[in-house]
């Protein structure tokens, strides 16, 4: 296992994933013209803003590309100095997109697009402390998640070292990543078929430790490493922030509150 490097605290680019349309099933209220999630509005402003200024905030961040679709086009993207890349079909299609569009890049800090609470402390706290890795999970902890956020609703692993949640964030090596990028699209596809899917990957032996309490992080990180056939790393933040994504419309009062009260 790879020691934290001295360069880990460098420039790292940022890849949003802003593809998706919006679900109707869980936004029932919000204006039939908003089609894609991304757009939808936050205080009045498209959510993947709130996402663009905390990096563009962020010290250690340099170029950002966005891969979501053109209904993204009241964005102001010259304010964020960010630019946009036509959506994929799919989550894999537009990272890999999104890595390509940042020729040269050794660290490609990878955002979801629903993470209006994101701020630039969070940011800076992974790419200042994150492990050397090719990827890096990050993910947080029960009690701090719940420290902020008590009254959401949220799903936690428990394991040996505590309960934890995951973020819609992390880092990628691209050279790596497009390297032995099958490994990574098939993980990604079985993630996004269903939990089983990506039970069936993990294996069963891994699956009945979880169940019965006994798989320690460093178990997955050694797993997740030989199904993608790189090094994966996970990093346990104290920002809740980055595990808030706005998954339902009764999110979106939530994380209002919180901005308004100057964030999270």
């Amino acid at each position: 296992m790879k020691e934290r490097s001295e360069t880990s605290g460098e420039r790292a680019d940022a890849l949003v994933l802003a593809g998706g349309a919006l679900e109707r099933e869980r936004f029932p209220s919000v204006d039939p013209r908003i089609t894609a999630k991304a757009a939808l509005p936050i205080l009045e402003r498209p959510m993947v803003e709130w996402v663009l200024a905390a990096l563009r905030q962020a010290p250690g961040v340099h170029r950002i590309v966005v891969a979501g679709p053109e209904a993204l086009a009241a964005v102001r993207w010259d304010e964020f100095d960010a630019t946009r890349e036509p959506e994929g079909a799919g989550i894999a299609a537009n990272l890999r997109a999104g890595l390509e569009a940042l020729p040269g890049a050794q660290r490609v800090l990878v955002v979801s697009a629903d993470l209006p609470l994101l701020t630039p402390m969070a940011v800076a706290d992974l790419l200042d402390h994150a492990p050397d890795a090719d990827v890096v999970f990050p993910y947080v902890e029960r009690a701090d998640v719940l420290r902020d956020f008590p009254d959401r609703g949220w799903i936690f692993a428990a394991t040996p070292e505590g309960a934890f949640t995951g973020s819609a964030l992390g880092i990628v090596r691209p050279e790596a990543a497009l390297a032995n990028w099958n490994w990574v699209e098939r993980l990604l596809d079985a993630r996004r078929r269903s939990v089983l899917g990506l039970a069936a990957m993990v294996g069963p032996v891994m699956a009945l430790s979880y169940l019965i309490r006994r798989l320690r992080i460093s178990d997955v990180d050694a797993r997740l490493s030989a199904l993608l056939h790189l090094e994966g790393r996970g990093y346990r933040s104290r920002f809740a922030e980055i595990a808030m994504d706005v998954d339902n419309e009764t999110d979106v009062p939530l994380v209002e509150a919180v901005l308004r009260q100057g964030g999270a």
